[in-house]
């Protein structure tokens, strides 16, 4: 059971790290290399904060061009 959870969460990290990597190449306007991200890891509460603040501002980004 314990390593199921472990798991999850491990996947669930991966992909927050990858939506987070895509938000930040959107404001950046700025390409990244996975070869190079694969192995990095990120704790779990850092991604979703990091997703929060970059979802915000992509969001903002965008209102303001539209406006």
């Amino acid at each position: 059971m314990t390593l199921e959870i472990k798991n999850t969460w491990n996947g669930l990290n991966r992909v927050l790290t990858i939506i987070n990597l895509v938000l930040l190449m959107v404001l950046t306007a700025q390409g990244f290399d996975y070869k190079k991200v694969k192995g990095k890891t990120v704790p779990v509460y850092l991604n979703v904060a990091l997703l929060l603040v970059l979802g915000f501002a992509v969001s903002a980004t965008i209102y303001g061009l539209f406006r």
